[in-house]
């Protein structure tokens, strides 16, 4: 068994870690009414393929609804991409658990002007590095941090995290230079609306002012207390927003700038578009790939063809959980091919 990744001394023991905590992850993906465990139906968008998982919990009706029938196969490759084994030691898994639990308490207050969450900025700090840390070294949220940045992340956590039943030492942390260039911002939306989509989505274009989109909080984290890289690269269009928000640093109290739901609504589009950018980017590639490796003529699929390919991929009847697949990419590419070699 390898060692935990966290104080890198237990081994990692633990089972079913949750990546991100569960009081955020059931409020992006759990369905309508439901707030407990296994009650979660959620999808995964990359370049090249659309993943979906759902809970055990979850009623075969709702399955159906989403997936059509639903196989013994599919029960057996049904996984969270979020929840994993042995990434932590029992111990350090409970260290994580305490600060999520102060965190969670925070999500009933909000307000249309700038207010404090009720948490202090140093629990706040460890709260979101933790997240974005794990989120890294899982290595399944499309964005890993450097190998320094990690390690520094690491360090913070296994330094300050107290240890079961210990409070927070917050002379510690006052007194050490390990949080002095750290600092963040957090907007959250103060109308949204609950049974609305969500994202989890780590901002692949920011390097030290770590962005997360992450149920109706945008968290950014600036490793070196700078926010520079927010005036020159677009944040779907929600800089000036970022950058008026107030800056949480040690010693004060967390502080969350609210926004209106319809500027949820504007970059929650533009986040679609991103996606399905880079989907079809991905697709390209795809069938150029196949194209040359079939023998066809230069180096790339004509375009009319990559276009039935599509057509076929959007109208084919398959029930929403199951459209987009690489499954469904192969039938679809393969079935087009062959019509125009017949």
């Amino acid at each position: 068994m390898e060692k935990c990744n966290l104080c890198k001394e237990n081994y990692a023991d633990k089972k079913g870690s949750h990546i991100v905590p569960h009081f955020l992850l059931k409020r992006i993906e759990n369905i309508e009414g439901k707030t407990g465990r296994d009650y979660e139906i959620g999808f995964k968008i990359g370049r090249l393929f659309s993943k979906s998982h759902f809970g055990r919990a979850v009623q075969p009706e709702k399955l159906e609804e989403t997936f059509g029938e639903i196989s013994d196969k599919d029960i057996e490759n049904n996984n969270h991409p979020l929840v994993t084994d042995h990434l932590l030691c029992s111990e350090c898994e409970e260290r994580l658990a305490q600060i999520e639990s102060r965190y969670s308490q925070t999500l009933q207050t909000v307000d249309e002007v700038n207010y404090e969450s009720g948490i202090s900025s140093s629990e706040g700090i460890l709260f979101w590095i933790s997240i974005f840390w794990r989120m890294s070294i899982h290595g399944e949220s499309g964005v890993k941090l450097t190998a320094g940045q990690n390690e520094q992340l690491r360090v913070i956590l296994d330094t300050f995290l107290p240890v079961k039943n210990k409070s927070l030492d917050y002379t510690l942390i006052s007194e050490s230079d390990l949080l002095k260039t750290l600092s963040y911002k957090i907007i959250r939306c103060n109308n949204c609306e609950q049974q609305k989509g969500k994202w989890l989505l780590f901002h692949p274009n920011f390097y030290n002012s770590l962005c997360l989109f992450i149920d109706e909080f945008v968290v950014i984290l600036s490793l070196d207390g700078q926010y520079e890289e927010l005036e020159k690269t677009d944040c779907f269009g929600i800089n000036d927003l970022i950058l008026d928000a107030p800056i949480n640093s040690v010693g004060g109290q967390e502080i969350i700038k609210p926004f209106d739901k319809s500027i949820f609504i504007e970059f929650t589009q533009k986040i679609v578009n991103k996606l399905r950018d880079v989907y079809v980017e991905g697709l390209d590639e795809f069938f150029d790939q196949v194209h040359v490796a079939a023998g066809g003529k230069g180096n790339k699929m004509p375009a009319e063809m990559k276009q039935e390919i599509m057509e076929e991929l959007v109208f084919v009847e398959k029930k929403m959980g199951r459209k987009y697949t690489q499954d469904e990419i192969i039938k679809s590419t393969y079935k087009i091919m062959q019509k125009h070699v017949a």
